[in-house]
């Protein structure tokens, strides 16, 4: 099905769009197995044209038929579907945003940077999507998807009358959300603006809120809001060390490349972490290096606190000389307990320390590496091949643990920032947000497991978060997350990742889409998969003619 592509006009423009398609085609797997779809754009495609890549479930499970929903830019004139306002259409009833319900879509494929609101289809195109909402909502929630946090969007909400809502931006985040209470009834534009864009994409969700809050009603007593914490499957996998180890200034993934000469990759372990043990290195040989991290799914924050100050003067913290490269000044750890009525209690959690090569405070020990050798591919027999060293953590609120629930919260505290909490000295704060969870990418120290001595074949990378048990928690059974790799030499292909210990696990959850935590939805995960007309409104699938 092939419709013309007409991005959101502006004043000084038409709605215009170059040569270019947009070609999807479904692969069948397996019998029992998902579908996959692949889209790739042509040769001089437009931003602003709109592509979609959307399954549509025959019933929400591990079977899912694909509906291709693509568009393909003639080259030639399009229609000016606007009146003489440069209003567009308005949507049928069939494709209004009711009040608690939720939409999602495919954005686009963007390269490029536009550095203002101002500069849209003057730089670049910045396309625009279209949602005609009911009345009588509480909060309109618009939020962006991206899985790779190197590349930037800014969201820009526009009412009915053409005022400027509201806006954010994902800058070294992979999700940004914006947030409308009590909004009008009548056709709302989102406009996504490349801020820094390299061939990358992006997609969408919005629902209309009948509350401001996602919380249960509060029961007779008060009772404890306690995090759930998960991992994030093991993904982005090398044998290449970081350019820069010093790279814990809270910079951004882009200044630290893989360290690289002439195109050849002399080493795969960073300066500290191939230090000698005596004197507070790893001793570490052979680094396989991937990315993972910690994610909030309970349904309170995952808070700790630290007070370096006043712990040293109680004599309370102590110097580790033979840590010195990754946990030199450790001292207590306190977590505190929100509960349901406002309360706040405080428990010990083990212990933070401060890193100096991170140059801020981490979480000891909520963080543990594992890597298996596969024996027997049938019965899925382990035997345990090698360790990592990365215990220690400072989580920030950068990526939604769920997509697929508007469960996301914006407490304070929850996450770190670049003068205050992980770097603090004094009312220190380690945590996340309900709903969100953070990485540390390849290139940070101690983000890698032992490969030395191991032959080629197939392994498990397991990231387990609290081993230890120091975190107050909903569920304790729920801490692991893998990856299922085949290596041969330097190249390492993922077969599969998800939550569970490994792909033998009957409980797991395989992570099948792109992104640090991308996958298809569940049974119980109620989802409308919307398109995006040639109008630019966005509309459920099933209000498609």
């Amino acid at each position: 099905m092939n419709r013309p592509c007409s991005p959101w006009p502006t004043p000084t423009s038409k709605p215009r769009c170059t040569a270019g398609a947009l070609h999807c085609r479904a692969t069948r797997p397996p019998e029992g197995s998902r579908w996959h779809t692949r889209c790739s754009v042509g040769s001089g495609h437009h931003p602003a044209c709109s592509g979609s890549e959307l399954m549509r479930p025959s019933r929400l499970g591990l079977s899912l038929t694909p509906l291709l929903l693509c568009y393909a830019c003639s080259g030639g004139p399009q229609a000016d579907t606007t009146d003489e306002t440069g209003v567009p259409p308005a949507a049928t009833l069939d494709a209004v945003l009711d009040i608690d319900e939720a939409w999602f879509w495919e954005g686009e494929t963007l390269n490029g940077q536009v550095p203002s609101l101002s500069l849209c289809d003057t730089y670049l195109a910045c396309p625009s999507y279209l949602l005609d909402v009911a009345p009588g909502g509480k909060r309109l929630r618009i939020g962006l998807d991206t899985p790779e946090r190197t590349d930037s969007f800014g969201i820009h909400v526009f009412a009915p009358d053409g005022s400027l809502a509201g806006e954010d931006d994902n800058f070294n985040q992979f999700n940004s959300e914006v947030l409308i209470d009590e909004p009008t009834a009548g056709l709302w534009r989102v406009q996504i603006r490349p801020d820094n864009a390299t061939y990358a994409s992006f997609r969408m969700r919005a629902k209309l809120e009948s509350a401001l809050t996602v919380s249960p009603a509060l029961p007779a007593d008060p009772e404890p809001l306690l995090p759930n914490l998960r991992t994030v499957p093991p993904y982005e996998f090398g044998f290449v060390a970081p350019a820069n180890p010093l790279n814990g200034l809270y910079p951004p993934d882009t200044v630290n490349p893989p360290l690289s000469v002439a195109g050849i990759e002399p080493i795969s372990c960073s300066v500290d972490e191939a230090a000698p043990v005596e004197i507070g290195g790893a001793g570490a040989i052979r680094c396989l290096r991937f990315t993972s991290g910690p994610v909030n799914v309970g349904q309170g924050i995952y808070d700790m606190r630290f007070e370096l100050l006043a712990d040293t003067l109680a004599g309370e913290t102590e110097i580790a000389p033979n840590e010195l490269l990754s946990r030199t000044i450790i001292g207590p750890k306190t977590q505190v307990v929100h509960w349901t009525d406002g309360s706040q209690t405080a428990r010990p959690a083990g212990t933070y320390s401060f890193h100096p090569i991170h140059v801020h405070f981490h979480d000891d020990f909520i963080l543990k590496f594992e890597l298996y050798q596969v024996t027997d591919t049938e019965l899925g027999a382990l035997v345990a091949a090698g360790l990592g060293t990365k215990s220690g953590f400072c989580p920030a609120d950068q990526l939604f643990g769920n997509w697929y629930a508007f469960e996301q919260g914006y407490e304070t505290p929850g996450g770190d920032s670049p003068l205050d909490n992980c770097f603090s000295p004094t009312a220190g704060t380690i945590g996340l947000s309900v709903g969100w969870g953070d990485v540390y990418r390849w290139q940070r120290p101690g983000m890698y497991v032992e490969f030395d001595g191991n032959p080629n074949g197939r392994y498990v990378v397991r990231s387990i978060v609290d081993e230890m048990g120091y975190v107050l928690e909903t569920d304790d059974s729920d801490n692991v997350s893998y990856a299922y790799i085949e290596v041969q030499g330097d190249t390492i292909e993922i077969l599969e990742r998800g939550w569970g210990t490994d792909p033998w696990d009957d409980r797991k959850l395989v992570f099948d889409l792109t992104g640090p935590v991308g996958r298809s939805p569940l049974d119980h995960e109620a989802v409308t998969f919307a398109l995006v007309d040639s109008d630019r409104h966005v509309r459920p699938v099933n209000s498609v003619d």
